[in-house]
């Protein structure tokens, strides 16, 4: 089914809600103006921060505020300054860029839905909706093997939604930056929220950009802008006839501000008044949605560290210095001597790294073995229950040559965090070699590097057993050798193929690759017939250099430092370690920063790898376009060939720079295809620094390589050892429609697009990890070029809630490259059907008595207070019961003592209230237990339309005296048709006109006290009583 040009053309028709996600858009946001990415960064930094302050290291000391004051605070810094120097924050900034992208991408798949952006008062839907999400993270934390990155995902949107209040809302005009806290959390009742009928705005005149004093809504109630575009339709009030209406979300991109009463807005998204009616409040509603950020992560009884514990708050934002170490271990017969190496590895990790900045964060062992259900999964962030786990492991089993390999890979990469490193240890070929494509998908989407360990071949020995020898190398083919070096090669990662007797030794790759904070400086296959000179920029941050050669027989190589000395084994800092015959690992110690050379000395083909210790570290992210909001967010899947694409580079610190400068695009071996220079940097907050490049994306697969100044003037060079794929396949799977409730049905629904120059076949499928999919598990499609296909694909959730299948959708071609495919991944959790009470009810707040008069006389602000008045009101609530009874600011309210839940069946409530003729129109404002308001209205003087000005007051001079007087003036506002100051004057001295005059008054009081017109019912319509 094609996608109607209608639809498309829809999409284009909105732009942003509240807070902007990020600052990718040609949109000028205005220095100072704080973006989702920043408000979500910055909160979960300072949450961090105080985690630590309350977690000292041992032996340190850190004082109350320490780490959270730290300026420009990123999460190199904070680790520096806890952990110290030499220890990147890498892997916790990339689980906030999870979460930040899961955040942002809110905007794309909720864009026109009010709730998700606390928009068009549904405050109370949108509460419901974050203690849903919050709940439903907090289930899949608690579980064991619990998956991260659903929770991520959930997390992510949680905090969208409760970042838009503070900018939508007018909370922060109440209370400034103090946060909501009981906002998103289950049981939690909120303040009372403004009726249907009540107006909350007033227009702020023909200059729609400032409007500071907009809001006429009552104090402590509730309320939040209209979004033109969004489900939710701001009430139509004739701007021509009245001023007063509901609030628009505001600015130029919203209609609804502009052509419906009250016109303007309250959004306080930007510093600039040009998008933020309320831009003066901006740093304050950014302060409170950043201090309610860190509170969700924080605080002591309802933050996520409290709720989950201290062991899965660490692994969820991924605090430990050390990385994540995964082993996918072969537990067939022959593997005694592999599993041997693990154990001695790990033993050795352990003993020497405990309690150092190296000890690794978290370690997840996957065993696999035949048949396939015999796949099980340990993961643990102790080092102690990890090694009692790993010396616990026996071979058994196996018989046949190929073992199940993928799925030891695939149900580790369920729970491994991104970002991680993996180990494969087999000797056997892979009998679900037909599932690649998911694992280079989960591979792709987690960043995972993977290398194996490689020894033997299982179907060698049974040849041997029959007197064949056979060369000690696995089966080249689609299933063995080759497979494994796709898959290293699509990571970064690396085959290594040694025997048994020397596999201890080649485990020491694992050891090296514990140590935190390593990066790749280059990476290069090179054949024999070649000259191999290769020079290795090294720059002030690099402590230790690691050059690690893969040759085609025995390694002889000549370093030379940046003096041009040949380095040997005679320097202190200089060592080699001959892994095998032909694997060799060099390392130097706090090299001098400049640029090295390795040259070859024999005629071996060699792979060669250089990595470093250093905490300078650049990240690369795909992004693209997305018209309806004008903003730039992370792709999902592959990138689209021989289109122009944008990258965008994040640095670990930018204290770290003076410049990035170059982008190398790198074949497969090392080699260069094209370089860029033309790199813009993007503003950002203080210690930030991230550049933007837009090229061309080559159809074959590339590496990109970053290199620049360091802030000493050295030279730095950074690889990207992941390969990135463009494809000629565009696939977008829709937001999903409700949830995957037990024992029911989801339907996934795609649309797939033909983005090549030639009509090819593209077939989309479906894979899990938990058989929910649901056949077919595959659809095909002949398309044309530019052609565009929907479809739909069904998962069935088996008996058990809290379980995360993560889902690929996958769309391949039939012609090209075996890697040409698209892909889009799914992290969705099962549920349960849960029947909560429902109150829908709201409280009523009925007038029984108003007395006292105010009119246009007694409004003189200057004697207005001196014209007192009361009222008395019945409240009772028949749902849940009551919670909060207020007043509107500047009236006095008492009212009889009631327990919260307290319902009719106990008894009503009896209140009073006493006012004054400055403040003619009150109210008392009741809320339940379910977050139902009602509303009594004691409105001394219908029609007002709330304008009031100051008392004016001029200085006079006495001539008999030197003493100075003040003469009043009361200057009576110009749009309410009523009497002028002067005309008053004029008529208070026509006696038998005051006599009429006070007689009308009086007759519309006794009438208001029959008939209390503006008491608002359970529908915030009003009624008469």
């Amino acid at each position: 089914m094609a996608i109607s040009p209608l639809l498309l053309l829809l999409a284009v028709l909105v732009n942003i809600d509240a807070f902007f996600p990020n600052r990718l858009t040609s949109t000028k946001l205005g220095n100072g103006t704080l973006t989702h990415k920043d408000i979500t960064e910055i909160g979960i930094l300072q949450a961090v921060a105080g985690y630590f302050e309350d977690n000292p290291r041992d032996g340190s000391l850190i004082q109350a505020g320490e780490l959270r004051g730290i300026e420009g605070i990123t999460a190199l810094k904070l680790f520096q300054r806890y952990y110290g120097d030499g220890v990147s924050g890498s892997r916790l900034q990339a689980a906030i860029n999870n979460i930040v992208t899961a955040n942002n991408l809110v905007y794309l798949d909720h864009l026109h839905e009010a709730v998700w952006h606390c928009s068009g008062e549904t405050i109370k839907e949108a509460h419901e909706k974050m203690a849903g999400l919050r709940d439903h993270a907090i289930q899949l934390l608690k579980r064991d093997n619990a998956n991260f990155d659903s929770a991520r995902q959930l997390i992510g949107q949680f905090l969208h939604v409760m970042q838009m209040f503070y900018s939508n809302s007018n909370w922060v005009e109440m209370f400034g930056a103090d946060p909501y806290y009981e906002l998103g959390i289950r049981g939690k009742p909120l303040y009372a929220q403004a009726p249907q009928a009540m107006a909350t705005c007033r227009s702020c005149g023909n200059q729609m950009t400032s409007c500071d004093n907009t809001l006429i809504v009552g104090h402590s109630i509730l309320t939040s802008g209209y979004r033109s575009g969004q489900d939710i339709k701001k009430p139509y009030r004739d701007p021509s006839t009245t001023q007063l209406g509901k609030c628009s979300h505001g600015g130029r991109r919203d209609a609804s501000g502009n052509d419906s009463a009250a016109l303007g807005g309250i959004n306080k998204d930007s510093i600039l008044a040009s998008l933020s009616p309320h831009h003066s409040l901006h740093e304050m509603a950014a302060q409170a949605a950043i201090n309610h950020t860190a509170y969700f992560f924080l605080d002591q009884d309802y933050g996520l560290r409290a709720v989950i514990g201290k062991e899965k708050y660490e692994q969820f934002l991924q605090l430990k210095s050390g990385n994540s170490m995964i082993f996918t271990i072969d537990t067939t017969g022959s593997m005694s001597n592999d599993i041997a190496a693990v154990k001695a590895q790990v033993r050795d990790i352990i003993q020497t790294a405990v309690g150092t900045t190296d000890e690794p964060a978290n370690y997840i062992v996957s065993l696999f073995n035949d048949p396939v259900n015999m796949t099980t999964v340990f993961q643990s962030g102790n080092s102690t229950e990890t090694l009692i786990y790993i010396q616990s492991i026996r071979v058994h089993g196996g018989g046949d040559c190929p073992e199940y390999i993928l799925d030891g890979i695939e149900k580790a990469l369920s729970v491994c965090n991104p970002d991680s490193q993996m180990y494969v240890f087999t000797d056997a070929s892979a009998k679900d070699f037909n599932r690649v494509d998911r694992i280079l998908t989960l591979l792709d989407q987690k960043k995972v590097k993977i290398d194996f360990l490689l020894t033997s071949d299982c179907s060698r020995r049974r040849r041997e057993t029959e007197g064949v020898k056979e060369t000690l190398r696995i089966r080249r083919s689609a299933s063995g050798e080759d497979l494994y070096r796709s898959l290293a090669e699509a990571t970064g990662g690396t085959v290594y193929v040694t025997d048994k007797t020397a596999i201890h030794r080649v485990a020491a790759v694992i050891r090296e690759s514990a140590k935190a904070s390593s990066v790749t400086i280059l990476k290069k296959t090179v054949p024999s017939s070649e000259t191999l000179n290769i020079s290795v920029p090294v720059d002030s941050t690099v402590e230790r250099l690691t050059i690690m050669i893969i040759s085609s027989g025995e390694a002889r190589e000549t370093i030379y430092n940046p003096q041009g000395t040949i380095q040997t084994t005679h320097q202190h800092n200089y060592t080699v370690e001959n892994l095998s015959s032909s694997i060799k690992m060099i390392k130097i110690d706090f090299p001098q920063a400049g640029g090295w050379r390795v040259v070859r000395q024999d005629s071996n083909s060699w792979e060669v790898e250089v990595t470093g210790q250093s905490t300078l570290d650049i990240s690369t992210t795909f992004v693209k376009l997305d018209h309806s909001t004008g903003f730039e967010y992370e792709i999902r899947g592959r990138p689209i060939a021989g289109k122009n694409t944008t990258l965008v580079l994040s640095v670990s610190s930018a204290d770290l720079i003076a410049t990035l400068d170059t982008i190398h695009l790198l074949d497969s071996d090392g080699s260069e295809s094209a370089q860029y220079d033309s790199l813009r940097r993007i503003p950002g907050r203080d210690g930030i620094a991230e550049y933007r490049l837009q090229f061309p994306l080559p159809d074959q697969g590339f590496r990109v390589s970053v290199s620049g100044n360091d802030v000493l003037g050295n030279r730095y060079t950074r690889l990207q050892a992941r390969s990135i794929i463009p494809v000629a396949i565009q696939l977008h799977v829709l937001p999903l429609n409700g949830s995957l409730y037990v024992r029911e049905e989801l339907t996934l629904v795609f649309v797939v697009t033909n983005k090549g120059d030639v009509t090819t076949n593209i077939t989309v499928s479906v894979e899990d990890d938990q058989g929910f999919a649901q056949a077919p598990h595959a659809l095909n499609y002949v398309m044309s070029p530019n052609q565009n296909v929907s479809g739909d694909l069904r998962l069935v959730a088996g008996a058990t809630e809290g379980v995360t299948s993560t889902v690929t959708i996958s769309a391949k071609s039939t012609s090209g490259r075996g890697d040409n495919f698209q892909y889009e991944v799914k992290h969705i959790s099962t549920e349960r059907h849960v029947t909560r009470p429902v109150d829908n009810v709201h409280p009523v707040c009925h007038v029984t008595s108003v007395s006292g008069q105010c009119n246009v006389t007694t409004l003189d602000p200057c004697v207005c207070r001196q014209y007192t008045w009361t009222g008395t009101a019945e409240i009772w609530d028949e749902g849940f019961g009551l919670y909060l009874l207020s007043a509107s600011e500047k009236t006095f309210l008492v009212y009889d003592p009631f327990l919260v839940g307290q319902t009719r069946n106990n008894g009503s409530i009896h209140a009073s209230v006493r006012g004054d003729c400055c403040h003619p129109v009150s109210y008392i404002t009741v809320v339940d237990l379910a977050s139902n308001t009602g509303l009594c209205v004691f409105d001394l003087l219908p029609g007002w339309n709330g304008s009031l000005h100051r008392c004016e007051t001029t200085p006079s001079t006495a001539i008999t005296t030197s003493t100075t007087a003040k003469s009043i003036k009361w200057v009576a506002p110009e749009t309410t048709g009523l009497l002028s100051h002067k005309e008053i004057v004029i008529a208070a001295s026509v006696g038998g006109c005051v006599i009429f005059v006070v007689m009308v008054v009086a007759a519309v009081v006794i009438y208001r006290r029959k008939a209390p017109e503006n008491m608002y019912a359970v529908d915030g319509s009003s009624r008469r009583s």
